[in-house]
């Protein structure tokens, strides 16, 4: 599994805002997970890919370092030429999740996010899939301090000869990042931050 880590702090780089609301779609806004974890059986996408229900109750474990903001899951046939190139599959499960520290003093700081990204950069390359995860640091305005962070999101990629060999891959790559993250919440390395 190919990983990379990019830095995503530019002035037009995508940004994120907590709590969030679409401005299209009234009922899709941000749901605080770590203190509603059921409502993730409520989304459509843990409904229909359960190991997503599974991650999310992962990252939002009241243990947990981390939290969740937003995800999103989708199947597509369009490949960037380099994906052709690197995966010569016709068919992506493509899928996000944006990452929250649980402390608003480790939201501020730019270094645990980096650490954290490779941390997960250092457990997810072993995985021996036919996907790719790129890990964006990106800047979030917490609305409740009225302060500028940091967060990260995680995109996970799968590719296949058909939907279904796609998303096993993508299933795969999910069940090891979950893992990860929950080995991270655990590790002394996080008495660092």
């Amino acid at each position: 599994m190919r990983v990379e880590i990019l830095q995503e702090l530019g002035p037009d780089d995508a940004r994120l805002e907590i709590p969030w609301a679409s401005a299209d779609d009234p009922t899709l806004a941000y749901i605080d997970l770590k203190t509603f974890p059921d409502k993730a059986q409520e989304l459509d996408e843990c409904r229909s890919r359960p190991v997503l229900g599974s991650l999310l109750r992962a990252i939002n474990r009241p243990d947990s370092l981390l939290r969740s903001a937003k995800c999103h899951v989708w199947i597509t046939h369009e490949l960037a030429e380099e994906e052709r190139w690197d995966f010569d599959f016709p068919v992506k499960v493509a899928s996000y999740f944006d990452l929250l520290f649980d402390s608003p003093g480790l939201n501020a700081n730019l270094g645990p996010h980096l650490r954290l990204a490779e941390e997960i950069e250092r457990g997810m390359k072993e995985t021996r899939l036919q996907a790719q995860m790129d890990i964006a640091v990106r800047r979030c305005l917490f609305h409740a301090e009225e302060n500028w962070g940091y967060y990260l999101t995680l995109f996970v990629h799968a590719y296949g000869a058909t939907e279904n060999e796609a998303e096993t891959a993508w299933t795969l790559a999910l069940l090891n990042l979950r893992d990860v993250l929950e080995g991270l919440s655990r590790a002394p390395w996080k008495t660092g931050l």
